[in-house]
């Protein structure tokens, strides 16, 4: 088994897997088998995990390591149908699933004759169900029909010779925006100057002394990386970025505290993480202090009324009545060995393609500072995409270096909250507790801050 077949092979058995014509425990089999093959690709080993691994993640895989399907990788794929034992609803099933991945591929190439039919399969389906039984009938033979032109002459296809995937190379533009940061964030523009995946710097000045941005510029002076932007004004968390996306060169966007040090090799770990991805998607990484350990928000749940109730109102104690009152907090949770799905990542360490920045219509400029990452989050996952968290990308995160008054903070974080209440409540319920809960968190946060302000010496 050579590298080039099983790069074949991958592709046919992704098809498989979203038509549900495979389980994963038939991809583990496989790939079991085909790591042992000499130059088999590093993914194999992910592949070997597929029952624990989820479906997800294993579909993503393939579709990284095989590349686009072809219109004969379909006729492949369809070749182990058992087209005479199939019953109605499975062949009505395998045309929903067999519409979108035609279509894709005659976006990008002339189907053959033959295929064409399979365009309007799962519509015939359809129409028939709202006529008769007997129409169904005959939309089910005439699949049959299709479906054993394409096995006939997929049994007659050679096997094909795939061509190693071009590589494909992502300009990634840094996104820094600083208010009154101090030292960190010359330790933060340095490491993504030397990261050699990081090929453009947008430093949004939100308002920082004149002293510390003549340091960064005597630091960055022969730098083709970094430009500053912003002009000093304290638009907001939210506002900084869209305006720094808005002068970026690049097609991925790293989104990155000023205060964070991100660390080497994290780049490449959020575009693994990244590819194949249902688009609009969104990568984070793992947050962790000084003392090494990890801090809140990389890994979310997501954030609802019952949740932020645990989470800022001590409330955590009702889930054992519901189940549903639980931290959206995960740093405590025992941490993935790579990449999964995760309702939210945090705005300190985000990775995500331009073309989805933009397709979302950036962060919500109504957030001013907290919040507007997990309501970035909600609106990717509703728009189809995905928010993925991995562990193999990390930044080290100073946390509080702002000169910015607690109490300053905390009233934007409570405003934000009231804003993503009332933004995402649907039933009545929903918006009664908005309108409740939401004054109360943020009076909590206030007072948070007020109490903490009152210890210091």
């Amino acid at each position: 088994m050579t590298t080039k077949t099983i790069i074949a092979h991958a592709r046919v058995l992704g098809l498989r897997l979203r038509l549900g014509l495979v389980d994963l425990k038939s991809v583990e089999a496989w790939a079991d088998e085909a790591i042992l093959a000499p130059g088999a690709p590093p993914e194999m080993a992910d592949l070997c995990l597929a029952t624990r691994a989820g479906e997800r993640i294993i579909s993503r895989i393939l579709n990284e390591l095989g590349g686009a399907a072809s219109a004969l990788d379909v006729m492949r794929a369809i070749a182990v149908v058992p087209v005479e034992d199939s019953d109605q609803d499975a062949l009505r099933r395998l045309a929903d699933n067999l519409d979108p991945i035609v279509r894709e591929i005659e976006a990008r190439e002339a189907l053959p004759p033959r295929m064409k039919p399979l365009l309007s399969l799962a519509r015939d389906f359809w129409q028939a169900r709202m006529i008769s039984s007997h129409a169904m009938d005959v939309a089910q033979e005439r699949m049959r029909d299709v479906l054993q032109a394409m096995k006939e002459h997929a049994a007659e296809l050679p096997e094909e010779k795939a061509a190693e995937p071009a590589p494909v190379v992502h300009r990634v533009s840094a996104i820094v925006v600083s208010y009154h940061t101090g030292e960190p964030l010359l330790t933060c523009l340095a490491a993504l100057e030397n990261e050699p995946a990081v090929d453009e710097i947008i430093l949004i000045n939100n308002g920082n002394p004149v002293e510390m941005l003549e340091r960064v510029e005597d630091a960055h002076e022969k730098s083709r990386k970094l430009k500053i932007t912003g002009g000093g004004v304290n638009r907001g968390f939210a506002a900084g970025v869209n305006l720094g996306v808005a002068s970026a060169s690049g097609d991925r966007m790293l989104i990155i505290n000023p205060d964070a040090v991100l660390q080497p090799g994290s780049v490449v770990a959020l575009e693994v993480a990244i590819g194949g991805a249902a688009e609009p998607a969104i990568v984070g990484g793992k947050i962790y202090g000084p003392d090494g350990k990890e801090q809140r928000g990389g890994r979310r749940r997501r954030l609802t009324i019952r949740s932020a109730a645990a989470t800022f109102l001590g409330l955590g104690w009702l889930r054992a009545v519901n189940p549903a009152f639980v931290s959206i907090n995960r740093n405590n949770e025992p941490e993935p060995d790579g990449p999964v799905p995760m309702d939210a990542v945090s705005g300190a360490l985000m990775y995500m393609s331009a073309s989805s920045f933009r397709r979302l219509g950036g962060f919500d400029e109504g957030y001013f500072m907290h919040v507007e990452d997990l309501d970035l989050c909600r609106r990717a996952e509703a728009d189809g995409g995905s928010v993925i968290y991995t562990p193999h990308a990390s930044a080290l995160h100073f946390g509080a270096t702002s000169e910015a008054p607690s109490l300053f903070v905390e009233k934007h974080k409570g405003a934000g909250f009231n804003r993503y209440f009332r933004k995402f409540a649907e039933t009545p319920g929903e918006k009664t507790a908005a309108r409740v809960l939401g004054p109360m968190i943020a009076f909590m946060l206030a007072m948070r801050a007020r109490v903490r302000g009152s210890q210091r010496p």
